[in-house]
């Protein structure tokens, strides 16, 4: 067999990623459930009702992750089934929990649990939900209580998904609950997202509980970011770059910063800034997550701000496929100075037709951002399973495994892509004839 074309460093994490609501199903205690019941706020009137049955089925999920060559894998903890009332622990929530942990471990898959993955108990979204800066404190006494009780068995945790899209298509587009038209609330949202970031950080380290299973690696905290290549659409309207820079500035970097500095400046031309000094937010990484789809042209004056390339590959929700922004992006976060785990990447494909050479494409790329320098230590795609995607509904199939959601039974069906990564995934490689498998002559 010749060399491969990139070998990753020794010990990188292979795995996938979800989150809790978007495959465990049949939890009506938090607001995105509620939402859902909302005419017209989800694709083709669809909710997550059972989803993927992960709830129940989370063993025979991971076992198909095992014989895949994965040695981890990306969750969420539900906050409204750990703590359905304010107050209140649910022990049966929290029993199903260390079961699934229980079975990562005796499946050789290490957990990266991410704490807050855009839902909220409905006593906390009732309540003003990230708009009332009391939910920081309510976010971090469940952070306290997930590293005391799940501690011994969590190295590696993932405070907030993806702050700057919660708090933009919540309180700026306001197609996801609670559906408000407000980028002042959004800026006022995305600070406090970070504030409590920074406060669960060091609460987490406070609570390490490593040592209780023998590690010597304390615990490693981050956030997982979302970094989409935004670049002006129209060069001949300097506007759109004007807008893609402004964009960039509050949507990225400002939120970058924010973990390094301690310092959140968050800004929109002709809304109200959000300036405030957290000291526990200094240097509040040990890790940075890094969240890849797309690259966004940028259109000011237009009825739709974001639209893909023309005439580029596009994925089934329309996003374009561009490996070299991949690259790009992780060098950037790559500039922090900090380890890099790629806590997101994939493709909705429902035929897994473009999937396994855009997979084979954007590894190629990592490991070109690994041969540059950059502390690259895991990559986890998106998805295990199709799922319930938000308020695209079950139209965004980014799954390994694709799902039959007609059938009852939800039968797992293992594509083509799964092969492509359980090959990376075995060799730490990405060899050249995987690359010929999908057409790419390197």
């Amino acid at each position: 067999m010749s060399a491969p074309i990139h070998r990753f460093p020794e010990d990188f994490q292979w795995g996938t990623a979800t989150s809790a609501h978007q495959v465990e199903g049949g939890n009506d205690k938090n607001d995105w459930w509620r939402f859902e019941q909302i005419p017209g706020k989800i694709h083709a009137g669809e909710t997550s009702g059972v989803a993927c049955r992960h709830y129940e089925r989370f063993d025979e999920d991971f076992a198909l992750a095992e014989a895949d060559g994965h040695n981890a894998h990306r969750l969420s903890f539900e906050w409204s089934r750990i703590m359905p009332e304010r107050g209140r622990i649910d022990a049966e929530a929290v029993a199903h929990y260390h079961a699934v942990l229980e079975s990562l471990e005796r499946r050789g898959l290490r957990p990266l649990v991410t704490l807050h993955h855009f839902t909220n108990p409905l006593w906390i979204a009732d309540r003003g939900g990230w708009e009332n800066r009391e939910t920081v404190r309510h976010f971090c006494a469940f952070a306290r209580f997930c590293a005391r009780e799940f501690g011994s068995e969590v190295d590696w945790w993932c405070t907030v998904n993806e702050p700057e899209v919660y708090a933009f298509r919540g309180w700026s587009e306001g197609v996801w609950p609670p559906a408000k038209r407000d980028e002042g609330a959004a800026l006022e949202v995305m600070a406090n997202l970070l504030e409590a970031h920074g406060l669960a950080y060091r609460i987490l380290h406070e609570q390490d509980r490593s040592s209780d299973r023998g590690d010597r690696r304390s615990v490693q905290v981050g956030f997982a970011k979302h970094l989409p290549q935004l670049e002006g659409d129209r060069a001949w309207f300097p506007l759109d770059g004007l807008r893609a820079r402004f964009e960039d500035a509050v949507f990225n970097q400002a939120v970058l910063e924010a973990a390094m500095t301690g310092d959140i400046h968050l800004s929109i031309p002709g809304v109200r800034p959000v300036k405030r000094r957290v000291p526990e937010l200094k240097r509040s990484l040990d890790f940075i997550g890094l969240n890849y789809y797309t690259r966004w042209k940028v259109r000011m004056f237009a009825p739709e701000a974001h639209v893909a390339r023309r005439g580029s590959p596009q994925t089934d929700l329309g996003w374009e496929i561009y490996p070299r922004g991949f690259e790009a992006a992780v060098m950037r976060v790559a500039k922090l100075g900090l380890p890099v785990i790629v806590t997101e990447n994939g493709f909705a494909d429902a035929r897994d037709t473009f999937r396994p050479r855009a997979l084979v494409e954007h590894l190629i790329h990592l490991g070109r951002a690994i041969a540059r320098g950059a502390k690259v230590i895991g990559y986890y795609h998106w998805s295990l399973m199709d799922n319930f995607e938000w308020s695209d509904g079950y139209r965004g199939r980014f799954g390994l495994y694709a799902v039959d959601f007609s059938d009852p039974a939800l039968p797992r069906h293992r594509t083509r892509s799964a092969e492509i990564f359980a090959q990376a995934a075995h060799a730490n490689a990405i060899e050249r004839e995987v690359a010929a498998q999908v057409g790419l002559a390197l």
